[in-house]
Parts: structure tokens; sequence; C-alpha cells
């Protein structure tokens, strides 16, 4: 008899932690590249992470968040104040 070969889960699946989201789906979600994300993580300016071995998971909480703390929120007309004149 053949002895069947065992089929193992993608790689993803097997260190896949409740939570979190791996780099790659980060990336692709924020619409931004590894390199980009890597970057950011680097100069510490992106959303928070944590590294498992060599692999880079991000909070889903924490992306949340650091999404709303970075929103930009826009000015209407009536909160625009005129500028004052300098006299001369």
């Amino acid at each position: 008899m053949k002895q069947q070969a065992k089929r193992h889960a993608p790689r993803w699946k097997l260190n896949h932690i409740p939570g979190y989201t791996p780099e790659a789906e980060t990336a692709e979600e924020l619409n931004v590249s590894l390199r980009t994300l890597r970057k950011w993580r680097q100069l510490r300016v992106g959303p928070p992470y944590i590294k498992v071995g060599r692999q880079v998971h991000y909070s889903d909480e924490g992306r949340t968040a650091w999404l709303k703390a970075n929103e930009v929120q826009p000015i209407t007309r009536r909160e625009v104040q005129p500028a004052a004149h300098a006299v001369a």
C-alpha cells in the first residue's frame, strides 16, 4: 500500500494568533506595500505590532486605534477664521 503524503496547513494558518493579522495581510488591508509597513516599523510611526520569532503580526484593535488617531477632520467654511490684516 502507498503511504499518503501528509497535507500541511498553509504556514500562515499554523501561526495565526487570534486578534492579530499577519504583516502581508495588514499591508494589503492598509493598501501600502510591505516595504512601507516595514519602514514605518523601523521609524516607529505605524500601527502597533508584535513579533513572534521572525514573524510580525499587527493587533486588530491597535490598527483600528492607530487609524482613528491619524484621521483627518475636514474644516467647514464657517470654522475658518479670516486672517488678521497686518498694519504697517
